[in-house]
């Protein structure tokens, strides 16, 4: 909480020495120019250079302090989610991916988006009311008008944005919907005569309008201070208006457009919290139970094996180490559904037995599952790659490269793969997943689309890899490609497993 304050504080030094600094160099100006012979020059000048340093020192400060609280805080909030998703899964991965990216951003930066943003505003607003009141106490009533009208602007501002954004995400939640759902069924895409595709313009327009919404109350604040400024100089005294002191609130109103437009508009940040907040608290979380086998895996089994809430008919068989089972079928057909539940990550229903013994529900510790769409953290090469093992060293690093074909990243284990880092080709992202299957060390390998975005000579390349690994584990590997040199052990079709249980329920009925 102290490094919170101290960056807080650093920022409303930040925003106060900037005020100051317009405040008193308006003066000096204007002092400048109706100041009588032997006028001291270089103290006014010395203090304004002072200023500047503050300032200067003082925005490096906070930005230096507040991103490295910021990063932390994120560092924290990301760890807390891992903490709570340990041996357990999101039923949708989009969520997980706004949960872990806009989301615990949103939390993380409240403190620099937000609350330093309104202690530099309450800063900059009891300085300027302080310098009109000693100043020029006979405008200082105006400088009241001009506050009273901030907080009311900022008040209404804060409470719309917090119900924008609860619309801003139910249309962002809506369209995320609606493309899941025609993302799932894209096997159908040819049979429809007309492909209506997710319209994201509500969502967009919501943003839009939050923007609009600060925006024109930033103008509306700027009218009534340009309102203000033409009073104070139409009823200004006679005797001050030879005097530069004048130059101060009339720099304050023309200027109040600039330094209030950061704060109006970081209303935003709140809301954003809150809802991040509220959207971090009720995720849907599910629980998947881990176990670990006190024996070698030789063979696995599966009797009247079934996919919970699937369409799947019951299945039985069994499989070898030193095996490799294809799962085959197109789009739709249950192949990832099969093989996450053979893993043990979704429910099933049946048994999966090794050496007789059943197995409960769960993951079985020592088995690797590589997904169809491979993660990629925003990290370096070997933080990737030590997902699998965190304790492999770099010439086990090295081995598992080659062996997935990306020697040519061997010497790029320091490598950014982040945003702004090193673009991982899908291709590579493939043997990427590939390579963390062999740092597991795992007894079962399922695998999910393996050879998916590869070219013909890449497909043979990760098959004689695979045909490798499957000579002392078991493999279960889904795709709806074959290349020509994998050896299979035995193949399910699931478009005909499917066909055969749909032919077999109408001689029933």
């Amino acid at each position: 909480m102290k490094p919170n304050l101290l960056a807080t504080l650093l920022a409303a030094i930040h925003v106060a020495a900037g005020l100051i600094l317009l405040i008193f160099s308006s003066w000096f100006i204007a002092a400048c120019a109706i100041a009588a012979p032997g006028f001291n020059y270089m103290l006014p000048a010395v203090v304004i250079r002072a200023l500047a340093l503050i300032r200067i020192a003082s925005g490096y400060g906070q930005m230096w302090l507040g991103h490295k609280q910021l990063l932390e805080r994120l560092a924290a909030t990301r760890l807390t989610l891992f903490k709570r998703m340990h041996n357990s899964r999101l039923p949708q991965q989009d969520a997980n991916t706004e949960a872990l990216v806009q989301h615990t951003e949103a939390v993380a930066a409240l403190w620099v988006a937000w609350i330093s943003q309104q202690a530099g505003l309450v800063l900059t607003l009891l300085i300027s009311q302080l310098a009109l009141m000693c100043l020029t106490p006979v405008v200082a009533v105006y400088g009241w008008g001009l506050l009273m009208g901030m907080l009311l602007s900022f008040g209404w501002v804060c409470l719309k944005a917090l119900s924008d954004s609860e619309q801003l995400l139910q249309h962002k939640q809506r369209f995320r919907q609606q493309t899941n759902a025609q993302l799932s069924s894209c096997s159908l895409w040819h049979m429809q005569s007309e492909l209506h595709l997710a319209d994201a313009s509500a969502m967009w327009q919501a943003q839009q309008h939050i923007q609009n919404r600060a925006d024109h109350a930033l103008w509306r604040l700027h009218g009534v201070s340009l309102l203000l400024l033409i009073i104070v100089l139409y009823q200004a005294p006679a005797a001050l208006l030879g005097q530069a002191k004048l130059l101060i609130p009339v720099m304050l109103l023309l200027t109040a457009r600039d330094w209030l437009a950061g704060p109006l508009r970081s209303q935003q940040a709140l809301a954003d919290y809150r809802n991040g907040k509220t959207q971090l608290t009720h995720l849907a979380i599910q629980n998947v139970a881990q176990q670990t086998l006190d024996m070698p895996l030789e063979q696995i089994q599966l009797k009247a094996f079934q996919v919970s809430n699937r369409s799947l008919p019951p299945m039985s068989l069994s499989l070898q180490s030193g095996q490799l089972l294809l799962l085959q079928g197109g789009s739709g057909s249950g192949k990832t559904s099969l093989l996450q539940a053979l893993f043990g990550l979704i429910p099933y229903q049946g048994e999966r037995l090794v050496k007789g013994q059943t197995l409960a529900q769960g993951v079985v510790t020592g088995w690797y599952l590589a997904q169809q769409q491979p993660v990629c953290l925003a990290g370096s090469l070997r933080d990737n790659l030590q997902i699998a093992s965190a304790a492999a060293s770099d010439t086990k690093l090295i081995e598992v490269l080659r062996q997935a074909n990306l020697s040519h990243l061997e010497n790029a284990l320091e490598e950014w793969l982040g945003e702004t880092g090193r673009k991982l080709s899908g291709g590579e992202l493939k043997r990427l997943n590939l390579a963390r299957a062999w740092l597991s060390e795992a007894s079962l390998w399922c695998l999910d689309e393996p050879f998916e975005g590869l070219d013909s000579h890449q497909q043979q390349l990760m098959a004689d890899s695979i045909n490798r690994a499957a000579a002392n584990r078991i493999i279960v590997l889904a795709s709806h490609l074959r290349p020509t040199n994998l050896h299979v052990s035995q193949t399910l079709d699931m478009d005909k497993l499917i066909e055969a249980n749909a032919r077999a329920g109408r001689k029933v009925s």
